[in-house]
């Protein structure tokens, strides 16, 4: 194994079938010796187990403000999937792990845990939140709401990198900023130093997270680069061997 390995950052959107065939085929076009998803443990375990999300377990962790908020974030996603009429039951994250385990690859969890994000949500949202997103949101000019407009009218097969998606983080941003700050930012950071410990120990890494996610990990991992000792602060990162079979598979 080298000295210092690679990051090559598939942006993408969860539920769509094109992205899911788009994984597939650039994992084996890279021929990487480690998949990386936008996964904790806790979530990489249910998707093996195929149990689906335990929404019950998550909402004990946060406090009635940080719920409110992220139910109207979570329900803004689910009116995008909708909408763009794609499949909520198979995502990005399963083809990336099916395609590791058909190619006898292992994964590497870069994401933070689920009960970590949402505890520090809940400390950062508080009674004032919906409120104020209200004010802000009656306050945004025109061209916000153009852009949002935009993004909804475009093909979801023809989004291919961050940029194609920003409008909806900077809206997100400016109603939410707190909201933004945890589930944008703050993970953008961890999943970076995660991938960045991978690169310098050597792996040569697919990293499959979320068209939204893929302009703050490359301007991050960018960073880190020219940092020195940089990997030395991160956690372990927690890599599995895959159990999966592949008993879905999107042709749209």
């Amino acid at each position: 194994m080298s000295d210092h390995g690679t990051v090559t950052v598939v942006p993408s959107v969860h539920f769509s079938p094109t992205h899911c065939r788009r994984v597939r085929e650039r994992i084996r076009a890279v021929e990487p010796d480690l998949v990386a998803v936008e996964l904790d443990e806790s979530r990489f375990e249910r998707l093996e187990a195929d149990s689906g999300p335990a929404l019950t377990e998550l909402s004990r962790e946060l406090s009635p403000p940080a719920a409110a908020a992220y139910s109207a974030v979570r329900a803004f996603q689910r009116t995008v999937v909708r909408l763009a009429g794609l499949d909520p039951d198979y995502t990005d994250m399963e083809a990336a792990i099916e395609t590791a385990a058909e190619c006898d690859l292992d994964v590497a969890l870069i994401d933070d845990p689920v009960a970590e994000t949402l505890r520090e949500l809940a400390r950062r949202v508080g009674p004032l939140t919906i409120p104020r997103s209200m004010l802000r949101a009656q306050s945004m000019g025109p061209d916000a709401y153009a852009d949002q407009l935009a993004l909804l009218e475009r093909p979801v097969a023809e989004i291919s990198h961050g940029d194609d998606v920003q409008p909806a983080i900077d809206h997100l941003r400016r109603l939410f900023p707190e909201v933004a700050a945890v589930l944008i930012d703050r993970r953008d950071r961890a999943m970076a130093q995660r991938l960045h410990a991978l690169r310098r120990d050597g792996h040569d890494v697919v990293a499959v997270v979320g068209a939204g996610h893929h302009n703050g990990l490359e301007r991050r991992l960018a960073a880190l680069e020219g940092e020195r000792n940089a990997a030395e602060r991160t956690e372990s990162v927690p890599i599995r061997t895959p159990a999966r079979t592949v008993t879905r598979i999107p042709i749209e």
